[in-house]
């Protein structure tokens, strides 16, 4: 089809990439260089890269993709981690050859399924892969708070359930939970709230075992803040175990939130990695 333009906060070219069950996937494609695939976490949408892709795109041809099920994408009838796997898989073969990787959170763990090839094809394992803050499996929220979110979005109390999210699985401060009150940023992961239930329990279903890391062929990047909730941070420490290839950079003063927060910090990290010689 042909890209149109659609964002938030930028200009870039909408572009559409059919996955294997037939799902859409809505990528937001901009700046020209090395292909960058960059796959944002639960709650949220291509927007929470709006200011981290300035940085990058004189270096990058910038792909963010709207994951399936919210912003510009489709979705199926059920939901598997696997097929979103696939997912990544699809755009990271239609960024072409030499495709970079970079995912935040519940994006990272699909990010790095994805490169082990766990779900996806082998021939769309990335160049280079950054994880931020991957999740490893059962540590995000346990099956009663999963509940207690999905009742306050069915009585209609969406803003509340985000609310809970960015406090008690983001580490987000009330401060900075209220500044974020009103933006256009705010309403967009209140309309992603109905996804985040099935991603928190395919994420509490999932182990490290099952995602195979020790099959990463890729240089890896794990990137972490020093003011991160302590499940980011026992997970970092996980993936570090077991991924061949890695290194690992903490972001000094940041949270979860460092595309938002620190977002020329975050850039020139994965700028220096991602086209390291």
């Amino acid at each position: 089809m042909e890209p149109r333009r659609l964002s938030i906060g930028s200009a870039g070219l909408l572009r559409k990439v059919t996955t294997p069950d037939g799902v859409e996937i809505a990528c937001e494609v901009s700046g020209s260089g090395t292909p960058l695939v960059m796959v944002h976490g639960a709650g949220s949408g291509r927007w929470s890269f709006d200011l981290v892709r300035p940085h990058l795109e004189d270096k990058f041809e910038v792909w963010s993709i709207d994951r399936r099920g919210r912003g510009d994408s489709t979705d199926a009838d059920d939901y598997a981690l696997d097929r979103e796997l696939y997912d990544v898989g699809a755009v990271v073969r239609e960024a072409g050859d030499g495709a970079l990787l970079f995912g935040h959170s519940y994006g990272a763990l699909l990010c790095a399924g994805a490169s082990a090839g766990f779900g996806a094809a082998g021939e769309a394992r990335p160049v280079r892969l950054a994880l931020y803050e991957g999740p490893m499996g059962g540590v995000l929220a346990s099956e009663e708070w999963t509940e207690r979110f999905e009742a306050n979005v069915e009585a209609g109390d969406a803003d509340q359930a985000m609310r809970d999210f960015m406090s008690d699985v983001g580490g987000y401060t009330e401060a900075e939970i209220e500044a974020m009150q009103g933006t256009p940023y705010w309403e967009a992961r209140v309309a992603a709230a109905p996804t985040v239930p099935r991603e928190l329990r395919a994420e509490h279903a999932i182990s490290m075992d099952d995602l195979h890391l020790d099959w990463i062929a890729a240089p890896t990047l794990l990137l972490v803040g020093s003011r991160s909730p302590g499940w980011a941070k026992q997970s970092t420490d996980a993936y570090a175990g077991v991924i061949p290839r890695m290194e690992v950079i903490v972001l000094d003063d940041q949270g979860h939130g460092a595309s938002m927060s620190a977002p020329a910090m975050l850039a020139s990290e994965l700028e220096a990695f991602l086209l390291r010689p």
